[in-house]
């Protein structure tokens, strides 16, 4: 399986540090000290659906420089905790929109900030030879977030990230996991987190992943040249290179820009990474996700 386009889109809207302080009792340098957030985007006329259809335009323009038309898609999944609505699927609305071909797979998945993660795997279980599938993270998580909880709402930002995936000679190598939690990140009318919880899961967690994922993929930890990691918190990534031994510039960070964005930090990343030529031909890159369930996953891949 490679990955032949990316793309991402996030609202127009940016709300800093200085202005959650006129929100909620807080201050720029507590926001920074604790999470690494400066910045992140919130959406206003912006949806989950205009998100990802922004993304996915991105991603089939670029798939079309190696010769992949939009009518080639046989496969869409959107990954998203935060859609406006449970029926239809944000992905059934986005092959209408986007003008797809009609006999075509297309649903939501929900796995939290793993969801593009588990997306990908799916996507690859299900395509078949000369098949591609449109793969795309896409939130409103401000939607779902308390203003008045001072501990999680300077955390959560807006965006969508797509990938379009085609099968290849070379397989992913990805390692999974689904670990019960007593709820420390739970979303019923707002998004609820216990962040020591979170964070003390996520850490370990996310090193267990790489290094599994790695094994798997018969690579060493410093063959790989690029880590993208959920953009939940600096401090998490900061502690998993610690503990891998890695460099922290191996691991690519855009978290101060956009905050959390859930499903979409991954591919939201992902793109960035690509647009800044971080990603070449032979490149080893992880993706690594953990999120509310709670789950986790990772993908290992040489670039293509």
């Amino acid at each position: 399986m490679k990955i032949v386009g990316t793309g991402s889109s996030v609202p127009v809207k940016i709300m800093t540090n200085a202005e959650m302080s006129t929100i909620v009792d807080t201050s720029d340098e507590w926001i920074v000290s604790r999470t690494g957030i400066r910045t992140r985007h919130y959406a206003q006329d912006e949806t989950v659906i205009s998100l990802a259809g922004a993304a996915a335009r991105r991603a089939l323009e670029a798939a079309s420089t190696a010769g992949i038309d939009r009518s080639d898609i046989a496969l869409v999944i959107c990954a998203t905790l935060s859609a406006e609505r449970r029926c239809p699927a944000c992905a059934c609305l986005l092959q209408r929109d986007l003008g797809l071909p009609e006999n075509i797979l297309a649903f939501d998945l929900n796995a939290a900030c793993s969801g593009f993660i588990y997306a990908l795997i799916t996507a690859e279980s299900l395509l078949r030879p000369g098949q591609h599938a449109l793969v795309i993270g896409s939130e409103t998580l401000t939607t779902l977030t308390d203003f008045t909880d001072r501990s999680s709402c300077v955390l959560f930002g807006d965006g969508a990230g797509a990938v379009v995936v085609t099968p290849s000679d070379e397989p992913f190598s990805w390692v999974t996991s689904v670990t019960g939690d007593d709820a420390p990140l739970a979303v019923e009318k707002y998004i609820k987190m216990d962040g020591n919880a979170v964070f003390q899961f996520a850490v370990p967690t996310l090193v267990r992943s790489i290094r599994e994922v790695c094994a798997k993929a018969a690579i060493e930890l410093d063959q790989v040249d690029l880590l993208i990691c959920h953009q939940a918190n600096e401090r998490i990534i900061r502690s998993a290179a610690k503990r891998l031994g890695l460099p922290l510039e191996r691991f690519f960070m855009n978290l101060a820009n956009y905050g959390n964005t859930s499903a979409a930090s991954i591919p939201l990343a992902l793109d960035e990474a690509v647009r800044a030529g971080m990603l070449q031909k032979g490149s080893r890159v992880v993706l690594a996700g953990f999120g509310g369930g709670l789950t986790s996953g990772a993908i290992c891949m040489e670039w293509q």
